[in-house]
């Protein structure tokens, strides 16, 4: 049975399964290798971009600020 974490990995790549630098082979090396310049980790781009794309159709993005937080300080 998959733990937390993986089922939220797995509804991750679900909810961007329409983007080419998760889908395309070449992009998502280069999307990887990007990230590994800059020091983040995929995971953390991941669930930023999917925090977005959850909230993009609310009027207002209550409480997002404190999840981005959350997100980025697993960077520490």
């Amino acid at each position: 049975m998959p733990d937390i974490q993986e089922e939220s990995s797995i509804e991750e790549q679900r909810s961007l399964a329409d983007l080419p630098l998760w889908t395309d082979a070449e992009a998502h090396i280069k999307l990887q290798q990007v990230c590994g310049k800059h020091n983040v980790p995929i995971d953390v781009l991941t669930e930023l971009v999917t925090l977005q794309r959850e909230r993009q159709h609310q009027e207002k993005a209550r409480g997002i600020f404190l999840r981005f937080e959350e997100i980025l300080g697993r960077m520490d």
